[in-house]
C-alpha cells in the first residue's frame, strides 16, 4: 500500500521521501500546498492540512502508512480520517522533551505529549520518534557566518545533534518494515558536540574563520521571539541548553539499531550542507 509522507517540503519529511522512494516504495507526498514540492519523478503529491479536515480523504485514500509531524490542531480529525481509511501505522516525529523527566512540564514537551496521546489512543499501530537537538539548528547562524562570526547563549552548550538523514532513515526503516509498534524512540548523533565545536567543524568545512561572540540569555530570547516563537518558549530552551552546559545531553544507538548504520557526525551534516552557508 502507498505511504504518506506528511511535511514533505521540510528537512526531514523531504528525506523520508528520498528514503522510501531509494527502498521501492510506492510514496504519495503532502504538503498544506502540494504545487510547491521538489519530489522525485514518480512520486504523487497532494495537498493535506490537518486543520483542513475536508483535504484528507484524498490523502489517505489507499495509504497504509504516514509518516507525521506534530501538530497540535487537527490531530483529532486526522486520526478520525486515518481509521476510517485503514491506516494501519503512523510513525510521528515528535520530540526528546516529552521523554526527558525535567523538560516534561515544558510547552513543548506538552504539545508534543498530546499528539503522542491521540496517536497511542487510535486504533492504528503507532510508532513516536523522539529525536533532541537537530543538526539542522545550525542553519540558524547563516546570517552571521556571513559575516564571520557564531552568535549563540550558552556557546558550551553540548548535545547529540542529530543528521536530519538519520531521522528519516529510522522513519522509513520502521515505515517499510511495520515495526517498533507501540515503541517511543529516542533519537542522537553519536555524540555531544558543543556549539563552539559546531562552529569549528563549520570553519573547517567552509574554510574560512569564525569568531564565537556569546549572547546572553536575554539576547537569545529576543532574537527566539522575533523568529516568532512564543514568548513562553525562548527561556525552556535556554534553560536546557544551560543545563546541557554541565550535563552533556544522553547520546543513543537506536539510529545504528535501527538501521544498521552509525549516526552521521556534525562534520558529515557540515559538508552535507555546505552550500546552505554560501
Amino acid at each position: 500500500m502507498t505511504i504518506l509522507v506528511t511535511g514533505a517540503r521540510g528537512n526531514v519529511g523531504h528525506a523520508v521521501v528520498d528514503a522510501l522512494v531509494s527502498a521501492g516504495r510506492d510514496v504519495r507526498a503532502a504538503s498544506r500546498d502540494a504545487t510547491t514540492l521538489d519530489v522525485p519523478d514518480g512520486v504523487a503529491t497532494v495537498s493535506a492540512d490537518l486543520e483542513r479536515p475536508e483535504t484528507l480523504d484524498a490523502a489517505l485514500d489507499g495509504v497504509g502508512s504516514v509518516f507525521l509531524y506534530t501538530q497540535r490542531q487537527g490531530i483529532d480529525g486526522f486520526v478520525k480520517a486515518a481509521e476510517a481509511a485503514g491506516v494501519r501505522h503512523v510513525v510521528l516525529l515528535s520530540s526528546g522533551a516529552t521523554l526527558e523527566p525535567r523538560s516534561a512540564q515544558s510547552r513543548i514537551a506538552q504539545l508534543h505529549r498530546a499528539v503522542e496521546e491521540a496517536l497511542i489512543a487510535a486504533s492504528f499501530g503507532e510508532t513516536l520518534l523522539n529525536p533532541g537537538a537537530f543538526a539542522t539548528n545550525a542553519l540558524g547562524w547563516r546570517a552571521g557566518i556571513a559575516d564571520g562570526v557564531v552568535r549563540t547563549a550558552y556557546p558550551d552548550s553540548r548535545s547529540g545533534a542529530i543528521h536530519e538523514r538519520d531521522i528519516a532513515d529510522v522513519a522509513a526503516r520502521i515505515l517499510v518494515d511495520g515495526s517498533h509498534v507501540g515503541a517511543a524512540l529516542p533519537l542522537s548523533g553519536p555524540e555531544p558536540i558543543s556549539f563552539r565545536e559546531q562552529a569549528a567543524v563549520l570553519a573547517d568545512v567552509l574554510g574560512r574563520p569564525l569568531r564565537v561572540e556569546e549572547l546572553t540569555p536575554e539576547q537569545a530570547a529576543a532574537q527566539m521571539t522575533a523568529l516568532g516563537w512564543p514568548p513562553e518558549v525562548p527561556p525552556e530552551v535556554l534553560r536546557a541548553m544551560e543545563r546541557t552546559t554541565r550535563e552533556p545531553s544522553v547520546v543513543t544507538d537506536v539510529v545504528r539499531d535501527v538501521t544498521g548504520n552509525a549516526p552521521r557526525t556534525f562534520r558529515q551534516w557540515a559538508e552535507d550542507h555546505r552550500a546552505d552557508f554560501s
